[in-house]
């Protein structure tokens, strides 16, 4: 299980839920950095990522991956605001293919990364390099954000992956990774069932995996990959415990290859998140996807 190589007659799928209720505008990880914007840097970044990794010197990258970006919030009464966060020439759809998304960003910025360089006399010095960073997700306005629609975000997942699922059934699972960083405010998707329907939806290779990551405004130590429900501090972390998937061992063992501790029995969720471990669990789908690709492409 978890084994199924991908290619383009069999895509792997990856979905983000991600809250834009108004605490996003908090800063995370008792920082100043707004939790909305370090989220949509890491999800423009990790898509940057997995288009480079299925690129293979051809006029554009294969179609490796199919995926979507769902953003939840209410409106100022309180009714759910859930869609697809594409805009541009993606608006309106939901699973995009890896060319599309290659050839449609929203925009490219221009931004700047640390880099060590020779400083000609036997030494290194850090330096700004200026790079070109694709935007596919820009989050909403203020005035737009509200509550924390989950179960309603949830049931939409369901519905695209369902619908996924029956036409890729050979498939490696599709990922879901649940951004998030209060408590849903309508209903309870555990009591509900909403995270066990979801995780039942399967291919022949394994049920869909759902990781689910809170993020904290408080600078106290996350929590990450526990693998048991006692380590989690309160019930919405044991909440989001029950609500996540095993993760499988050969996940396990690749994360810890690419260092990230991954203890045996663990699950896929982290709580009181801040930015590091928010690109830790995105790290996360990129081990799912990289180990299913093509030697190749690793």
């Amino acid at each position: 299980m978890y084994s199924k190589q991908i290619d383009r007659a069999n895509p792997g799928c990856i979905v983000f839920l991600a809250d834009q209720s108004n605490s996003m505008l908090d800063g995370i990880g008792g920082g100043a950095k707004p939790k909305i914007e370090v989220v949509a840097t890491a999800l423009n970044r990790f898509l940057g990522e997995l288009i480079s990794m299925c690129e293979k010197g051809e006029t554009e990258p294969r179609h490796y991956f199919d995926v979507g970006l769902i953003g939840y919030t209410t409106d100022n009464m309180g009714g759910p605001v859930v869609s697809s966060m594409y805009s541009g020439a993606l608006a309106g759809r939901e699973l995009i293919g890896i060319p599309d998304l290659y050839n449609s960003p929203l925009e490219i910025e221009s931004r700047t990364k640390k880099e060590f360089q020779d400083d000609g006399a036997g030494g290194l010095t850090e330096v700004l390099v200026p790079i070109n960073f694709p935007i596919w997700y820009k989050p909403p306005t203020p005035d737009k954000m509200f509550g924390t629609p989950m179960c309603t975000a949830l049931s939409m997942a369901q519905q695209w992956i369902s619908i996924w699922v029956a036409a890729h059934p050979n498939s490696f699972p599709p990922l879901v990774i649940n951004l998030t960083d209060g408590e849903p405010t309508d209903g309870d998707p555990e009591q509900l069932g909403l995270a066990d329907q979801l995780k039942a939806l399967a291919t022949a290779d394994g049920n869909l995996l759902l990781f689910n990551c809170h993020l904290s405004s408080s600078p106290a130590e996350s929590v990450f990959l526990p693998a048991a429900e006692a380590a989690l501090p309160d019930e919405l972390g044991r909440a989001l415990f029950r609500m996540s998937s095993p993760l499988p061992d050969k996940m396990r063992q690749q994360a810890e290859i690419k260092g990230i501790s991954a203890p045996l029995g663990c699950k896929a969720t982290a709580f009181n998140a801040d930015a590091v471990s928010l690109l830790k669990m995105l790290s996360l789908g990129t081990v799912v996807a990289d180990s299913g690709l093509p030697k190749h492409l690793r």
